[in-house]
């Protein structure tokens, strides 16, 4: 086999912190985890009291070094001390690049169908081990390469509440961000503006040549034709975090509209993008 699994240790965390930093840039939304997790996550299951927990309440998971034969890092996975119901679940499962995960994807299975025949049920539990669930995140390349080939149970993502205080600081605070998306658009250059009515409050965003210029607020008049488009605000965020493009909004919400000569840098600032946050819980 090219790859096998082994128990992380603490020699691995400065690992285990490159691969997790590396693999950011295939979320738009992660978490900044700090070293102490990574630390916690691997000497907590040197105390007994964890070991021993017969409801896996201390800690859900252990972290797995993939290495390949001569013992290299490759990358790493994130899974379940124990399992409950009949399902043993994985959480994070992510290898250096390049890697061909045409070859990896039945090697990679193979290695966590032996880790969850050897992993002990919940004392709770009375039900036999029947499936291995991935929870990776809607967009990981392990999917593409079994729904090839195996009958899958799609599960829809788990969705975040996500809430922002000050919308349009967090804008200002991006503009490198939607800068580089206009800069790559078929808006690319844009100069102009573009207000947005969020029915009790309003912003109007001015660009000169592709650049963010400002984040004003601003109300919609109450006659005219002065909008560019017009969203609650709840659901703007929606937009704003890329979990849903324009066209997926306009479909489901009557009251979010743009005009059709506008909507074309809306999807050039916020496309939709993948999404997939750790919990920094104790899992």
């Amino acid at each position: 086999e090219p790859f096998h699994l082994r128990l992380a240790v603490l020699d691995d965390v400065p690992q285990l912190m490159a691969l997790y930093d590396r693999s950011r840039g295939e979320s738009l939304v992660w978490n900044d985890v700090p070293e102490s997790f990574w630390r916690h996550h691997i000497a907590a299951w040197d105390d007994p009291f964890v070991q021993n927990d017969p409801l896996r309440t201390i800690l859900h998971g252990r972290l797995y070094m993939v290495v390949t034969n001569d013992g290299a890092p490759a990358g790493y996975v994130r899974a379940a001390a124990k399992h409950w119901d009949e399902k043993f679940q994985v959480w994070g499962l992510h290898l250096d690049a390049p890697v061909n995960w045409q070859s990896a994807a039945p090697c990679l299975l193979r290695a966590l169908h032996a880790l969850a025949a050897q992993i002990p049920a919940t004392e709770d539990n009375a039900k036999p081990l029947a499936a291995i669930e991935l929870m990776l995140g809607r967009s990981h390349p392990l999917y593409t390469i079994l729904e090839q080939t195996l009958p899958l149970r799609i599960v829809p993502p788990y969705a975040w509440y996500l809430r922002v205080p000050d919308v349009r600081g967090f804008l200002r605070h991006i503009a490198p961000v939607l800068e580089a998306r206009l800069a790559n658009s078929i808006v690319a250059g844009y100069t102009g503006e573009l207000k947005i009515d969020l029915y009790r409050d309003g912003m109007r965003l001015l660009f000169e040549q592709g650049k963010l210029a400002g984040v004003e607020p601003w109300r919609a008049p109450a006659y005219g034709d002065g909008v560019d488009a017009g969203c609650p605000p709840l659901l703007f965020l929606q937009l704003l975090f890329c979990y849903r493009s324009l066209a997926e909004l306009r479909a489901f919400f009557p009251d979010v509209w743009v005009n059709d000569g506008t909507a074309p840098l809306l999807d050039a600032l916020f496309p939709k993008l993948p999404s997939n946050v750790y919990s920094l819980n104790n899992a």
